[in-house]
């Protein structure tokens, strides 16, 4: 038995259609109509089952049927109701139209998100092993460009210290001037000391 959210009942139709039914068969004329809701708009013409369905005894049902049973179509060993079949087929309706629209509705923002989330060519999501290699390789070529050492100037000689003023610097300049003139000289080179001569005069800082 499937059950139905709601029974749409239209109050000044049913008070007009039972002004002749008692207090006690309006009650079992509601129970008949609410059962049939939920059963699909059929229920077993039995005398039996229907007594339990307007929960009355057996006797009693028999007494107050006959003016119940006008109200409901009888075919094929079942009971039917005109109006409550057709509000039974509106809503059916009106289901399956807010289900196919709901599909719709799923199905357009699947294909929207899954446009939005594809990756193109030039860019791949992080979690992919291509580019997770891809960065891994970029940082250790950018980790070995950073480890490498600076460039180096021209050898210093043995022995050098680094001047710490600029007149120790150019005293340093001289002083070298001079080794390779005496060197020059042991060597019998009459131009040794000439540069030496030629050097502007050196003033402390």
């Amino acid at each position: 038995m499937s059950e139905r959210p709601f029974m749409q009942l239209y109050v000044s139709d049913f008070v007009g259609d039972t002004l002749q039914l008692s207090t006690e068969q309006i009650g079992a004329y509601m129970l008949i109509l609410m059962a049939m809701w939920n059963a699909g708009g059929r229920l077993p013409d039995n005398d039996a089952k229907l007594a339990r369905v307007a929960r009355l005894s057996l006797k009693r049902w028999r007494v107050i049927s006959a003016d119940l049973l006008t109200f409901f179509d009888r075919e094929a060993g079942e009971i039917g109701h005109k109006r409550l079949t057709k509000e039974l087929h509106k809503a059916k309706a009106k289901s399956e139209a807010r289900t196919a629209a709901g599909a719709r509705g799923g199905a357009a923002t699947a294909l929207k998100t899954k446009a939005h989330g594809a990756p193109n060519a030039g860019s791949l999501p992080r979690h992919l092993p291509d580019s997770r290699n891809q960065n891994e390789k970029a940082s250790g070529l950018s980790r070995e460009r950073t480890e490498q050492p600076p460039p180096r100037g021209p050898k210093k000689p043995a022995g050098w210290i680094r001047p710490k003023t600029h007149a120790d610097a150019a005293n340093a300049i001289i002083e070298e001037i001079r080794i390779h003139d005496r060197s020059r000289a042991a060597a019998g080179d009459e131009g040794a000391g000439r540069d030496v001569l030629m050097l502007p005069a050196i003033r402390p800082d």
